[in-house]
C-alpha cells in the first residue's frame, strides 16, 4: 500500500506567538489527511456511522524537528501500520516543500459505538487493510505515560460548544490547547519538541476540565500532565511534553 499524501498551506491564522505553525494546526492537518485516506479506503467516518461506529484517537506521539512558517507547504504522508487487539496504528511523516522532514508521528486509533460509547472490536474489513511489512515513521509504537506524582494544580477550562466535534465530545486537538496552556503555567515558555497523549475518557459540553502537572523524574526537560473532569475526578487525558529548556 502506497502512503496517502496530502499538502496543506501553512496559513497566517495558524501561526503562534513565535510566528511558526501551531502544534494544534499540525495535528489538524494530520487528522484531515488520515480522514481523507480512510475515505479513500472505504472506512471513513461516514462509512463507519452506517454501522453505528466511529473512529476515536486513543494515543499520539508527535516528534517535531521544525515547525513551518506562514506561506510554507506542509506535506503529510500517512499509512496504516498494524492492528493490535483493539488499536489501529497509523503513522505519519510531515515534510516541507524540499521533502525535508518536519515531524514524525505515531497514532493509535480505536472504533467506538456511537450509542454504547464503548470501544468495539474492529470489523474484519478494517483489520484487513494493514499492509505486509509497512515502513515505520518511528521505531516504537508503544506509548506509555506515568501518572502525575505530587501534582501542581494548573488552569481549569469550561467545555464550550466550540470544543465539541462530530463525535459529540471534546475534540482531541482541543485537549492539546489545554495541555500547552498548562505547560506555560508550569513555567515552560517554549513550545514542546515532543508531545505524547493518552486519551482515557470522554468529556462533553458543561464539564470543567482541571489541569495538573509534575516534572518527569526521568527527564528534567519534560512535564507529565493530567487533565481531569472536575465534577468527579475522572482522568480524561494523560500527556507528556518535552521542551528545549
Amino acid at each position: 500500500m502506497e502512503p496517502h499524501i496530502e499538502s496543506f498551506p501553512a496559513r497566517r491564522h495558524e501561526m503562534g506567538r513565535d510566528r511558526l505553525m501551531r502544534i494544534q494546526s499540525l495535528c489538524n492537518c494530520m487528522e484531515e489527511a488520515a480522514g481523507g485516506h480512510a475515505d479513500k479506503l472505504g472506512v471513513g467516518v461516514e462509512h463507519l456511522a452506517e454501522n453505528g461506529l466511529t473512529w476515536v484517537l486513543a494515543k499520539l506521539r508527535l516528534d517535531i524537528r521544525r515547525r513551518p512558517g506562514a506561506g510554507e507547504t506542509v506535506i503529510i504522508e500517512t499509512w496504516p501500520v498494524n492492528v493490535e487487539r483493539i488499536q489501529f496504528r497509523r503513522d505519519f511523516i510531515i515534510r516541507d516543500h524540499n521533502r525535508d522532514t518536519l515531524a514524525t508521528a505515531v497514532t493509535q486509533w480505536v472504533v467506538m459505538g456511537l450509542d454504547s460509547r464503548r470501544v468495539d472490536r474492529f470489523p474484519a474489513h478494517i483489520a484487513a487493510l494493514v499492509p505486509d511489512n509497512p515502513p515505520l515513521a518511528q521505531e516504537s509504537g508503544d506509548i506509555r505515560i506515568p501518572a502525575v506524582a505530587d501534582p501542581k494544580p494548573g488552569p481549569c477550562f469550561p467545555v464550550r460548544l466550540a470544543d465539541i466535534d462530530q463525535n459529540q465530545h471534546v475534540n482531541n486537538v482541543r485537549y492539546i490547547d489545554f495541555i500547552l496552556e498548562n505547560a506555560l503555567m508550569a513555567g515552560k515558555a517554549d513550545e514542546p519538541r515532543q508531545l505524547e497523549l493518552i486519551f482515557r475518557a470522554e468529556s462533553r459540553r458543561g464539564d470543567i476540565i482541571a489541569c495538573a502537572s509534575s516534572p518527569d523524574e526521568h527527564d528534567p526537560k519534560a512535564l507529565i500532565h493530567s487533565l481531569t473532569r472536575q465534577s468527579d475526578g475522572q482522568e480524561l487525558v494523560r500527556a507528556r511534553t518535552v521542551h528545549s529548556g
